[in-house]
């Protein structure tokens, strides 16, 4: 490397600066008028002991002095700032205007929210984003329970729902004193204590794809009502999948729905029980007719009831029952009319067609042979509660060797279709702040003809064996008595749905339903304890006691409209909340 002779000089100088260190001191001490700066000093002291030359000396003074001249006005600030009265250790800070020290904090505030975002690690946002997507909701009751029935009631009611859940039964015992499964008519059941519980999730898979789960409480798998009895030996509790469904909303107005999910349909309790889940695929559509009046659509077909893929299991393949499908298909029109901001009018006409769900008689079947089964088993319905005009499915042939006495084990069947016509109203308003609801509900039975029960099969085969007019003997009976037709009123006053502390209301209601007016296994299963051939009132209170929780109490007064006294009463005290 080329290095200048001066800058050679100054290295040197340092370096032997550095040497003498030690000896300057004593060195400086002879000189009469020191510097002071000890660099000019130290060069003067080599200059003397000829260690450089006075030019070179007084070139390194000249850069000596201007560098030191420099340090000073670098430090007169410092200096200034020394007379502030700050004491040794103190720490100076500049001023910072309040609008900047706003402006830094905001601009932080900003980044990091925004690394939270990206990163889904601190609020808002906390949790990843699939989570966003997931809906939980669910509920919870707790239900004491009291039945109580007429001392004035027939005892002579056969439970046909019980005889084909446990049968086939030999009714050609009943004349050997044995008797067909027999419903409890005249003795109380006080304070049956009972609970309801739901856990379901919804899912948002996509733009248009929704999809939901959610599981119940129940006694067992029936489709009305998710109620579990507690006790039991305090057995563990069931877990029922109650619902899973998937809903593609390709439009904004429309949307189709497939799986298992809750009623489709705008309706009251009259047809169908209010825990009621729909299997199936159904269609819906809303559109706007009017500023202040929605149109809506609901269609859908259902499936019922499927034969057994390997019924009868005795059978060979050419005896095997056929697939005699039992199917719902359902189409409901109705529109929603905003009178006024605390005034609804809402109103739809639907109609219900169960196919096939009328049974059949078999063909000749010789039980005595040792089969066990007929033709038309697979008729029999597989959920009933009571009510429905029901005949004995099978045409069991007697036994040659015996046809005086030979076994007639028997299922029923539904003495008639099931073509609903159904027209709902509701009527919103207010009383002041108060609000209410009239609700009105009817349906009728299409395919209702009662001749067709007594004229299907010759010799009286397939003709009614229940709904027929009390006798002052028990072993006779009155004529037959049905009817298609069913109705509903109710009014509610205060809100129909609470969920706030305070918040109340009160319903008073009436319904009529005729024995063949609706499916009885679909219906509500606390009024008259479910089923159709019943009359009476309907008396019911609610009040919130907190947030999503309400205090429920109701009183069923139901008798029977055709046939023996049946008159029961039901009457529920709950605690509910929901989330």
């Amino acid at each position: 490397m080329d290095v200048s002779r001066f800058s050679k000089q100054r290295a040197l100088c340092l370096a032997i600066g550095l040497l003498l260190a030690g000896a300057a001191p004593a060195a400086l001490a002879q000189n009469a008028a020191p510097s002071p700066s000890a660099t000019i000093n130290l060069i003067r002291l080599m200059v003397k002991k000829g260690l450089i030359t006075q030019a070179d000396a007084d070139g390194l003074i000249a850069e000596a002095n201007a560098e030191a001249a420099q340090a000073q006005k670098a430090q007169a600030p410092s200096a200034l700032a020394a007379n502030d009265g700050a004491q040794p250790g103190d720490v100076r800070v500049p001023y910072v205007p309040q609008s900047v020290r706003n402006e830094i904090r905001e601009q932080v505030k900003q980044e990091v929210i925004a690394q939270a975002r990206s990163e889904h690690w601190a609020q808002p946002d906390a949790l990843p984003e699939w989570l966003d997507r997931i809906a939980w909701s669910g509920d919870i009751r707790v239900r004491d329970e009291g039945r109580y029935f007429s001392r004035s009631n027939s005892p002579y009611f056969i439970d046909y729902a019980a005889l084909n859940r446990g049968g086939p039964f030999d009714v050609n015992q009943i004349g050997r004193g044995v008797n067909p499964p027999i419903a409890n008519t005249q003795q109380n059941r006080p304070n049956i204590l009972s609970i309801q519980a739901h856990l379901g999730v919804d899912v948002k898979l996509g733009d248009t794809i929704t999809a939901g789960i959610r599981i119940g409480s129940g006694n067992d798998n029936n489709p009305v009502s998710t109620t579990q009895a507690l006790g039991g030996g305090l057995a563990k509790k069931n877990l029922w999948l109650d619902r899973a469904w998937l809903r593609w909303q390709p439009l904004e107005w429309g949307a189709l729905t497939a799986g298992r999910f809750a009623n489709p349909f705008f309706a009251t309790d009259l047809i169908y029980s209010p825990e009621l889940n729909f299997d199936g695929i159904v269609g819906q559509g809303r559109w706007k007719l009017a500023s202040d009046i929605e149109g809506f659509a609901n269609a859908g077909v259902f499936p019922i009831q499927y034969a057994g893929n390997d019924t009868p299991s005795q059978a060979f393949g050419y005896q095997k029952n056929r697939s005699d499908q039992k199917w719902l298909s359902a189409v409901q029109l109705g529109a929603h009319w905003k009178i006024d901001e605390d005034m609804q009018w809402s109103a739809a006409l639907a109609y219900y067609y169960y196919d096939k769900m009328r049974g059949s008689l078999s063909q000749p079947c010789p039980i005595y042979t040792g089969i066990n089964f007929c033709s038309t088993d697979d008729d029999a319905p597989q959920y009933m509660q009571k009510g429905n005009s029901v005949f004995l499915l099978r045409n069991i042939v007697p036994d040659p060797s015996s046809p005086g006495n030979y076994a007639q084990p028997q299922l029923v069947g539904l003495a008639y279709d099931y073509h609903l016509l159904n027209l709902t109203s509701q009527f919103d308003f207010a009383v002041g702040s108060t609000p209410v609801r009239v609700q009105a509900d009817y349906v009728r039975n299409l395919a209702y003809h009662a001749k067709d029960a007594f004229q299907r099969y010759p010799n009286g085969l397939g003709q009614p064996v229940n709904n027929y007019e009390a006798s002052t003997a028990a072993n006779e009976s009155g004529p037959y008595k049905s009817g298609p037709v069913g109705w509903l009123l109710r009014g509610i006053l205060g809100n129909p749905s609470p969920m706030k502390a305070h918040d109340w209301n009160v319903a008073f209601g009436y319904k009529y339903l005729q024995p063949d007016a609706v499916l009885d296994g679909l219906t509500d299963p606390n009024f008259h304890l479910g089923g159709t051939n019943a009359k009476g009132f309907i008396v019911s209170a609610d009040y919130g006691i907190a947030e999503r929780t309400w205090l429920t109490a109701r009183y069923f007064n139901a008798r029977q409209v055709f046939g023996p006294p049946l008159s029961i009463d039901v009457v529920q005290l709950e605690i509910n909340s929901k989330f």
